[in-house]
């Protein structure tokens, strides 16, 4: 799978998961890495948690979301979903 594909999926996985959550107006989620790359099937250990790492540079870079790392580089990341993935996501799921 393609570093971009793999950012793909992600995407898509972290606007389910918000729209799981009822869709908060804030588009805040604690993610745990290890957990989204055995989901995602990125890969096991070190490798995975760069790969997701990866992933959401991408969608940062991109203006999808901003990340925040609570107590630094480590395991679990504080994300919040951009406006315009909210109010897509919102349009097309109608919440």
């Amino acid at each position: 799978m393609t570093h971009e594909g793999l950012a793909d999926r992600l995407e898509m996985l972290l606007v389910l998961r918000w729209l799981d959550l009822g869709a908060p107006d804030d588009g805040e989620l604690t993610l745990l890495l290890e957990e989204l790359a055995a989901e995602l099937e990125a890969g096991t250990g070190r490798r995975g948690l760069l790969a997701m790492m990866g992933a959401l540079g991408d969608l940062e870079g991109r203006g999808a979301l901003e990340v925040a790392w609570p107590g630094g580089v480590r395991a679990e990341a504080q994300v919040r979903l951009g406006e315009r993935l909210r109010r897509d996501a919102r349009q097309l799921f109608g919440r």
